[in-house]
């Protein structure tokens, strides 16, 4: 007899063919209770998202808080069935359980650092002190929270570049409110240098921006007035992040200052920079 033969004598052994459609069926069900509990969870997820102002918030937690339970799921469905087939393969599974057990402790003992990250995450999801979009600083890194793993934490840099941590070795979180805030710079200028010292602040604060993440739009013009006390005025209209809001207050109006008087457009005498929340247009927004 050839070995192909052979070969087709065993394939059509009915046990074997019985294993066979064991180790399929086993294959065919656990993919689809995983299809089922991924589309239950984004379900779940998308109800959590679906609302308005501080609901908007708790929805991106416990859209967190979904995708860590549903990686948890994955694993375990992939364990379960896994251990399935070894047995319709005819595998003693007590011996490799045992093993594993033994293996895993091992593992446990030698690897804490990642036990821990583990832990961490979990923590950091289900406790809310970080979600999926939140703008937040991680050990003195501010960014958007991009991803949350169960063992690393994904942070987007204003400049676009990628930080991940280990969850474990995240020491400090600060989280700041959702969205840039409005502000105004009010720069003074010379009747007979209006044009001029607009487009130096303008592409003052472009640079600015450029080298330190600040806005998250372009800054625009507003407007320039006339006032009569005062003389004419440059409005620039800025969308500050948050993390950028401290250091904008403190150092534009100085920048702005020396920058222009070193191009030759200095502010009139007893003039200055002025740098303001836009109480109005937040309040358009809030409405």
């Amino acid at each position: 007899m050839s070995f192909w033969h052979r070969v087709l004598g065993v394939l059509l052994n009915p046990a074997v063919v019985i294993h066979g459609l064991k180790i399929i069926a086993i294959i065919v069900v656990a993919a689809v209770i995983n299809l089922a509990a991924n589309r239950a969870l984004q379900r779940l997820a998308s109800r959590a998202q679906a609302g308005e102002g501080a609901r908007v918030i708790e929805g991106r937690r416990a859209a967190t808080a979904v995708g860590l339970v549903g990686s948890v799921i994955r694993w375990t469905i992939f364990i379960i069935a896994a251990i399935m087939i070894l047995r319709e393969i005819g595998l003693d599974i007590g011996p490799i359980l045992a093993g594993a057990g033994i293996v895993g402790l091992a593992v446990a003992f030698g690897s804490q650092t990642l036990v821990r990250d583990l832990v961490s995450g979990f923590f950091i999801a289900l406790e809310g002190q970080l979600a999926v979009g939140d703008s937040a600083e991680i050990n003195g890194l501010y960014g958007v929270v991009d991803e949350i793993g169960l063992r690393t934490t994904r942070l987007i840099l204003p400049g676009g570049s990628v930080q991940y941590f280990a969850n474990g070795a995240i020491t400090s979180i600060k989280r700041y409110p959702t969205g840039a805030a409005p502000y105004v710079v009010t720069v003074p200028a010379a009747r007979d240098k209006l044009e001029p010292t607009r487009d130096a602040a303008q592409s003052i604060l472009a640079d600015l921006d450029a080298e330190q993440g600040l806005f998250a739009s372009p800054v625009v013009v507003r407007d320039v007035l006339d006032l009569a006390a005062y003389g004419p005025v440059i409005r620039l209209a800025a969308q500050v992040l948050p993390a950028a809001k401290t250091a904008f207050e403190a150092n534009v109006g100085p920048r702005i200052t020396a920058l222009l008087a070193e191009r030759g457009l200095a502010l009139p005498e007893g003039r200055q920079v002025v740098v303001q929340p836009d109480f109005a247009s937040a309040e358009q927004r809030g409405g």
